[in-house]
């Protein structure tokens, strides 16, 4: 009869390997990219205005970190691999840093879209005669 001990072999490990160093960045880069470069960004521009443009510039290099080192740590926890334990950071780091690029899109495209809407307003509602007059007074002697 084969009764298992309280301690397991030393060379057991639940997750079937070490960390992959690449998926672990990729994870910690996507929280990086939500905590400070969006969710800081939205807190800390009340308070300091301007200084979300910084955490918003570290948001924005942490999500392409994210993003080349996640592809990389999913390659190297492939099927069979030691740290396939791991494999599920790189998919985790990718899912937060793709996210967060696609969230940058559509608010890009978004503000893209108003700025036209509104430019498109303003510009048709402006009397062109005043701001034509304005400049021929100003350029005789």
């Amino acid at each position: 009869m084969n009764i298992p001990s309280s301690t397991p072999p030393a060379n057991y490990s639940s997750s079937g390997g070490g960390t992959n160093q690449m998926a672990l960045i990729s994870l910690l880069s996507g929280g990086v990219t939500w905590l400070i470069g969006w969710l800081g960004g939205c807190l800390v521009g009340f308070v300091l205005p301007g200084s979300n443009l910084c955490t918003g510039l570290i948001g924005l290099i942490a999500t392409v970190v994210g993003i080349v080192t996640g592809h990389m740590g999913l390659g190297q926890t492939g099927p069979g691999s030691p740290e396939a334990g791991s494999r599920w950071m790189a998919i985790t780091g990718l899912a937060l840093n793709y996210g967060s690029l696609a969230l940058l899109a559509l608010g890009l495209c978004a503000g893209l879209i108003l700025f036209m809407i509104f430019g498109a307003a303003i510009f048709s509602s402006t009397d062109w005669t005043q701001i034509q007059q304005m400049l021929t007074e100003t350029a005789t002697p």
